[in-house]
């Protein structure tokens, strides 16, 4: 539970720098100047109102007449409005690009569309969940749209094999079983701005669960996990649940890339709707297994047995990966080298094969 707890909030600790360095928008770079030539008139004002006090106790002292006093303060008044339309001057080159900013993205906002904006952050997830995106300062610039960074969760189906990739034949002493990815992901292009190869690196939770075929459950002893009849009555369900941290690598290929030319060079354009297929490789560790066990008792009362595995469960997973991808709609296949089940569990079928989809994604 404390592993559990310390991973989630490595999680929201890496969620919470990613959004912080969100670019700065358009709205806050002219609150920003803004601020800074109101500071300079406050600033330059105090000045001018201290020196016309100094004026006026002169005037009062006798030093100076009326008439001296009002031509000297229309003299200084004059004075500071220079000083401050000077600051101003040394300002407007900040002033044009912010304004030159707004007119491009007033521009150009009828071609950031709903469909753009769901390519860019979803990356093939079918529902999209993206917190407000950064307003570029070139929203045209196809740069802008090879990039990505968040949080993509899927869902998959689990079937036990030997050695085939898949087996559906009866008699199979697991059911077909369900597993559920949660992965914190980038995703950036390889090579020069035309190349039709992305790479993907991502830090992940998976969560697997296992139900044995029939009204059959999972046992151990002191030597070996296997599968046995339920001998009492009311049976309800039975599973596996494993977790694991894993860390995926893929490489993506776009087969019908898209381009566009942008101030002079050449770019892969990835707001377009582009086939992608991805090949990759996954490694991970397993922090959390339990044998659960559910039935009603003589009594009726539902009991809810949960066990740790002491045996049977290989400690580390490492697979392949494939995958494909056509604007919001991902579809994978995951097949474990290394068996979910080691030597010590008495099951025929030990090596996991996923087929799954992208259901969405959070990107910033």
């Amino acid at each position: 539970m404390k592993l559990k707890i310390l991973l989630t909030g490595a999680f929201m600790f890496l969620f919470s720098i990613s959004y912080s360095q969100s670019k700065v928008t358009l709205k806050k770079q002219m609150e920003n100047y803004t601020n800074k030539i109101d500071s300079v008139v406050v600033e330059e004002r105090n000045k001018m109102n201290a020196e016309f006090d100094l004026l006026e106790k002169k005037m009062k002292a006798g030093e100076i007449s009326e008439s001296e006093m009002n031509e000297q303060k229309n003299t200084a008044a004059i004075r500071y409005e220079a000083i401050i339309n000077d600051e101003i001057d040394r300002q407007k080159d900040e002033y044009e690009e912010i304004t030159g900013k707004t007119v491009r993205r007033a521009l150009f906002k009828s071609n950031i569309d709903k469909k753009n904006s769901l390519f860019r952050t979803a990356r093939g997830a079918l529902l999209d969940l993206t917190f407000e995106q950064p307003e570029f300062d070139e929203p045209e610039d196809p740069k802008n749209y090879l990039e990505s960074f968040g949080y993509v969760a899927g869902i998959s189906l689990i079937n036990f094999t030997d050695n085939k990739f898949f087996n559906f034949s009866k008699g199979n002493e697991l059911k077909n079983s369900m597993s559920g990815n949660f992965s914190l992901r980038y995703e950036n292009q390889l090579g020069k701005t035309t190349s039709s190869v992305f790479y993907r690196l991502g830090l992940g939770w998976r969560l697997d669960t296992v139900i044995p075929s029939g009204d059959k459950i999972f046992a151990q002893d002191d030597k070996n996990l296997y599968i046995t009849e339920f001998t009492g009555n009311n049976f309800k369900n039975a599973w596996l649940r494993t977790d694991y941290i894993y860390v995926p690598v893929e490489a993506i290929f776009v087969l019908n890339p898209k381009y566009k030319d942008y101030n002079g060079a050449r770019y892969i354009d990835n707001t377009k709707k582009q086939l992608r297929v991805g090949v990759g490789l996954y490694g991970g560790v397993k922090v959390n297994d339990r044998i659960h066990l559910q039935y009603k008792n003589d009594f009726g009362n539902r009991m809810d047995i949960r066990e740790g595995v002491s045996k049977g469960l290989n400690p580390f997973i490492f697979g392949g990966k494939i995958s494909i991808e056509y604007f919001g709609f991902n579809i994978y296949v995951m097949k474990d080298f290394t068996p979910v089940f080691n030597n010590d569990a008495l099951i025929r079928n030990k090596r996991g094969v996923q087929i799954g989809i992208d259901l969405w994604a959070l990107t910033f």
